[in-house]
This record gives C-alpha cells, structure tokens and sequence, in this order.
C-alpha cells in the first residue's frame, strides 16, 4: 500500500551536516519529536556519500566543516539530481549581515545562527514551500 501523502508532507526527510556533536544531536533531538526523519553527518565527504540515496526534503549545513565549506558542499549537493527539490538552510555560528548574503547568495534559501531558534528552525522545516517527495 503506498504511504499517505499527508503524512509525507508533514513529515520531512532533513539532513543534517555538523561536526559539532552537541549541535548535530540538538538538531536531530528537535527535528525528531517533531516527526522529522534525521540523518546525521559530520563531514561533507560524508554527506556527498549518503545524499542521494537518503534524498532529503531539507538539507541543515554548517560553514564551517573539517573536509569543505559548507558553501562548497551545498553546490556540489545541487548537482545530484535526488536533492533537486531539497532546500538548503545554513546553520552556522557566523551572524554578521556580510555571512547572511554569502549563504544566499552561495544558494542557500535561509541561514540560522547559531544557536538555532527552536521554534524558527521548526517552522522552516515545516513551511508548505518544499517541493516534498
């Protein structure tokens, strides 16, 4: 029986890239009770790795990764055909208005400071915008 396209849009795919564990489990914590389904990784070598297969709804970033930028890992992640629904959401401690035009215009479509307002990220991660699949 094919899963009821109700629960899928409430429910979202989001993946979330952070090597700050106490900020990646923060996040999954979250997103989590609130139905999301998570997947968690630390690096962007590893995100370009399970991306696809995983085909997020919602891609959380972090700038600042030991193996690339987020800004590097979010166009590569736009190359893979999976993710061209997903949205980019950076989530970074950098606050300045000079960071937030270099995430847009880098393509994401939101950047969060960190640490994320809990009710701001919910509410992005819920917006009826998404193209969900």
């Amino acid at each position: 029986m094919p899963p009821d396209d109700s629960a899928r849009t409430q429910s979202k795919r989001v993946l979330v890239v952070d090597d700050n564990p106490d900020s990646a489990e923060l996040l999954r914590s979250l997103l989590e009770r609130a139905g999301h389904r998570l997947l968690v990784v630390s690096s962007g070598r590893d995100a370009l790795t399970v991306a696809s297969d995983f085909a997020p709804h919602i891609a959380l970033i972090d700038i600042g990764l030991p193996d690339m930028d987020g800004y590097k890992l979010t166009s590569r992640l736009r190359e893979q055909a999976a993710l061209s629904g997903c949205r980019f959401i950076a989530v970074t401690g950098h606050k300045s208005q000079s960071a937030v035009a270099r995430s847009i215009a880098a393509g994401f479509e939101a950047h969060m400071s960190k640490p994320v307002n809990s009710a701001e990220l919910l509410a992005s991660v819920a917006s009826t915008g998404l193209n969900v699949r």
